[in-house]
């Protein structure tokens, strides 16, 4: 069975976006350069990659946009997309697609402290999943629910950490599980 990752990503202000459409698709097919690629795509490269997997599946390069496009038809496809994907990452804080989700947290420091000469390490900041997620910028692009929805496990990507979601709940990255 193949195995790969779906992204969930702003696409950001238009009309201009990173996709594939009928001028570029016999190009993209061969090729697309990682470099030209916004960087919320490369995080979701290097990530996949990270993860042990090759395939990506992204929405605006996977269905040809436009009016000639094929999203019609590949609208219907949507549930066996996201629920057949290994793993959907969730570019939850980011704008657009060149805010990228693999960046340095904000307020990332913890407390440090020994006990029985092991060091110790608290977060400083409390899990808010509902903030972080839910009341996130991706959360407010339409298609997003259903993408949360039929995955079977999501990694929401934040700009205060990093939250997984699968059918036993939601853990944040400092191992908390949140309550539903």
């Amino acid at each position: 069975m193949l195995q790969y990752i779906a992204l969930s990503h702003p696409w950001g202000p238009g009309p201009e976006y990173f996709c594939t459409d009928r001028k570029n698709i016999n190009e993209y097919e061969v090729n697309i350069s990682f470099e030209k690629l916004p960087k919320t795509f490369r995080n979701a490269v290097t990530a996949t990659r990270k993860l042990g997997l090759q395939y990506l599946w992204i929405d605006s390069l996977c269905i040809i946009q436009g009016d000639d496009g094929d999203f019609a038809q590949e609208a219907l496809r949507m549930e066996d997309v996201y629920s057949s994907a290994y793993c959907t990452l969730a570019a939850s804080s980011a704008k657009n697609p060149n805010d990228g989700f693999l960046v340095p947290r904000k307020d990332n420091k913890f407390l440090t402290f020994h006990m029985n000469g092991f060091p110790v390490y608290v977060s400083r900041f409390m899990d808010d999943f509902e903030k972080h997620v839910l009341q996130g910028p991706l959360s407010k692009r339409g298609w997003v629910m259903q993408e949360r929805a039929l995955a079977r496990r999501t990694i929401f990507f934040t700009d205060r950490q990093t939250y997984f979601e699968c059918g036993e709940g939601v853990r944040c990255e400092t191992l908390a599980k949140m309550e539903k």
